[in-house]
């Protein structure tokens, strides 16, 4: 993948990666829950009231007397946040999002993922994602102005046929198939994520990115079964899903709202500087996560020594 600066400076970073058709991998999980004999309700839940030792659900007309409910409702969080709950830690830093599905001969074809940093798209990053064929993805994910981030995204769009125009002549000719908009709790940390008989996981709880995701929900199901088994659904017994999600991943995000909180703060130029600096340097390594931040912080320390001070400082606050 490639990360490009506000001027059109870029590091590349040699990481595989992957387009998803998002449609197939939900019908997959689907399909293994029911194969596994869970039984599919479509429905719109709109609040798991708490009676006794269980929470009973509503969907159209069918009473669901639940031992432990999971809210997997995304950013908007709405079950756990009406049962008095707040899952996010810092949801003011939601990143509110506008992605198109766009076509043009070849365009999805190109080798690498890019994105852009910097005022292009505050807070967070500009993406390109190529799709193979004709077909890729455009998008804008915004942190701090707001959920209409429509502006944010016509100044990419605009940007980017400007970016290609070399390598594309018929650059004014893509296509937009169709827009998505959403929110990426990209930095926001979990905040609350369990009370008697109720749950949080992804997306609700600022568990953001799709394989911490999975992961998270195999945490907080495998906690769940186990409190239905032994018939204890109390907070104090479902606080283990959070010592086992803690134990994983605490020190990844706050790791990453650290790095997007000095991002958010750096002007266009320090930007960049910072990747011209970085330029070829070596950025990523196997192993621990702990020996992957201090490659990528010594690197960056050459580079721009003040934004490690800056991460330091945005680390702590937390």
């Amino acid at each position: 993948m490639q990360i490009i600066s506000p001027s059109g400076l870029a590091v590349t970073i040699s990481a595989p990666g992957y387009f998803l058709d998002r449609q197939k991998l939900d019908d997959y999980y689907l399909s293994l829950a029911q194969d596994a004999g869970v039984a599919l309700l479509a429905g719109t839940v709109q609040e798991a009231k708490l009676q006794g030792s269980r929470r009973v659900v509503w969907i159209g007309e069918e009473r669901i007397d639940a031992r432990v409910v999971i809210d997997a409702s995304g950013v908007a969080g709405s079950i756990a946040r009406r049962e008095g709950i707040e899952p996010m830690r810092h949801r003011e830093d939601i990143a509110w999002a506008m992605e198109a599905d766009v076509e043009l001969p070849g365009l999805g074809d190109e080798p690498l993922f890019q994105y852009w940093i910097g005022s292009i798209s505050p807070g967070w990053k500009a993406t390109f994602s190529p799709a193979s064929g004709d077909r890729a993805t455009l998008g804008v994910f915004v942190r701090g102005h707001g959920q209409n981030v429509q502006p944010f995204f016509r100044g990419f769009l605009s940007r980017f046929k400007a970016f290609k125009s070399r390598q594309y002549r018929d650059m004014e000719k893509m296509k937009i198939l169709s827009i998505r908009r959403g929110g990426d709790p990209i930095a926001v940390l979990p905040g609350e994520i369990v009370a008697d008989s109720l749950m949080v996981a992804g997306g609700a709880a600022g568990q953001s990115g799709l394989a911490y995701s999975i992961r998270a929900g195999r945490i907080c199901g495998s906690v769940a079964a186990q409190a239905a088994a032994k018939r204890d659904v109390s907070r104090r017994f479902l606080s283990r899903y959070v010592r086992l999600w803690n134990r994983e991943f605490y020190w990844q995000y706050r790791m990453g709202r650290a790095s997007l909180q000095t991002l958010a703060a750096m002007k266009d130029p320090e930007i960049d500087r910072l990747v011209r600096g970085l330029s070829g340097k070596r950025l990523i390594s196997s192993g621990s996560f702990a020996r992957k931040a201090i490659l990528a912080g010594a690197a960056t320390f050459l580079s721009r020594p003040r934004t490690v001070l800056d991460l330091a400082r945005n680390l702590m606050r937390g």
